[in-house]
């Protein structure tokens, strides 16, 4: 596909030299007005425009704005024969991305013009990946259920005042990640980055500087041009502390020092950082409990606890089941192009009756492996897995669902998920592990781990 350019300025030397210089790449286009260059901004596509400084009709800074009312991510490079401080602040305030002055050297205006296109192009791809992300947890969430109607009210509330900390619990798997996200790309303007850290992966000694950073020679080992921590990555975006019932009781005080104050330091440092971040923690542990222990700190618990969010585990709340399996299932028919519809009636009361111990991602994992390995358009009861059919019995008796071993559920889920692909491909491993997206290796040492034939009988 061509990469339309424009190139604005009222000298034809000029602009039949970058003509010259940039047509073999790109397909050019040239405006010695500025009405020129808005009828051709709105006949082609662009995708950059080098734009002079002095036009005969408009003033250069006056049409940058005009060119970006138009078309807000459209790269512009101003040129020009004098550089002027105020004027390069106001055009870069104004939107251009880059600024140049005449003469210009033809492998400059090349790297420039490659940079401005490459930083376009991922812009672009962030924005796609941050609106897919958006309407995916949307999607998600949706449910039927009073208390996560409930949920989503809060979340959706608190998400326009980002200066206010949230605390999410909930049981594993309910989907403690997913509101943070709701919160985070539901605020009107623009939600900047959402910065994950689980505080239970990092070593204990470690949270401070990967939370505040650190400076050149902090300690040993730090990098010899020091660190940003995850605070200034978030900076204008969502700082979301998972598991905030591990992190270690100094670095708890550290924490509720930044949230009082908005400001904190690198380690090793003493230049003072403004918080721009709103912070949403998660636990899935009982911090009251841990607080009367001596194990969380008071003061730190109900500063996060401004506003706290609980998430019922799925199982009390069944109607949400099916509309989070037709969401899921939707997705995962786009990821591996499927065409699974609905659900049957008998797999629907199976699926209604089970407790679901690992509550909605137990449910997304499950979903997900019957649209990748099984046929057909209609999830039936022999499609789930043995543990949940066999938890779940319909006699009007005093017992009508016993939870599964909780030690060998996830043994029991990654031996059946490698026995159906092994069925799938008639015993071949690499077709297998293609199926299961794992690499060969990996699949034939937990073939061996579980004891798994295949089915000619060898392992």
């Amino acid at each position: 596909m061509n990469t339309n350019i424009l190139i604005i300025d009222d000298e034809k030397s000029v602009l039949t030299a970058m003509r010259m210089v940039l047509e073999d790449r790109y397909r050019v286009f040239t405006a010695e007005s500025g009405e020129k260059a808005l009828q051709i901004q709105r006949s082609e596509q662009l995708d950059l425009v080098l734009l002079d400084i002095g036009l005969p009709d408009i003033d250069g800074l006056e049409l940058l704005k005009r060119l970006k009312v138009e078309s807000p991510e459209l790269p512009v490079i101003m040129v020009t024969a004098v550089e002027k401080v105020k004027t390069v602040v106001k055009a870069v305030k104004s939107g251009a991305y880059d600024y140049l002055v005449k003469p210009v050297e033809s492998r400059t205006l090349q790297l420039c013009i490659r940079h401005a296109l490459e930083n376009s192009v991922l812009k672009e791809r962030i924005r796609i990946i941050e609106k897919t992300e958006k309407n995916r947890f949307k999607d998600i969430v949706t449910g039927r259920s009073p208390q996560m109607k409930d949920v989503l009210r809060i979340a959706k509330k608190v998400s326009q005042s980002p200066e206010i900390p949230v605390l999410i619990t909930g049981e594993t798997g309910t989907g403690k990640g997913i509101v943070a996200r709701v919160i985070h790309y539901n605020r009107l303007d623009n939600p900047g980055p959402f910065i994950t850290v689980n505080c239970g992966a990092i070593a204990k000694d470690l949270i401070e500087s990967e939370l505040f950073g650190y400076e050149k020679g902090a300690f040993t080992g730090a990098d010899t041009k020091g660190k940003k921590g995850r605070f200034e990555e978030a900076a204008k975006g969502t700082l979301f502390l998972d598991e905030i019932g591990t992190m270690a009781l100094a670095a708890q005080v550290k924490l509720l020092s930044v949230l009082e104050d908005r400001m904190f330091c690198r380690v090793g440092g003493s230049r003072r950082i403004e918080v721009s971040a709103r912070i949403i923690a998660a636990t899935n542990s009982d911090l009251e409990s841990a607080v009367e222990k001596g194990l969380f700190r008071k003061d730190l618990y109900y500063r996060l606890n401004v506003v706290k969010i609980e998430i019922p585990p799925l199982r009390d709340r069944p109607g949400d089941i099916m509309p989070l399996t037709l969401s899921f299932m939707n997705r995962f028919n786009e990821r591996f192009g499927r065409k699974f519809r609905t659900v049957s009636k008998e797999a629907r009361q199976l699926m209604l009756r089970y407790p679901w111990p690992g509550n909605v991602r137990e449910l997304s994992n499950h979903i997900e492996r019957i649209v990748l390995l099984e046929e057909g358009d209609t999830i039936l009861p022999d499609h789930l897995l043995t543990h949940l059919r066999d938890s779940v019995s319909f006699p009007s008796s005093d017992q009508t669902v016993r939870l599964p071993g909780t030690p060998t559920d996830f043994d029991t889920v990654v031996k059946e998920l490698i026995q159906s692909a092994l069925h799938r491909s008639d015993g071949n491993v690499m077709e297998a592990s293609k199926l299961l997206n794992l690499p060969s290796h990996k699949l034939r040492y937990r073939m061996k781990k579980y004891g798994i034939l295949k089915p000619n009988g060898r392992n």
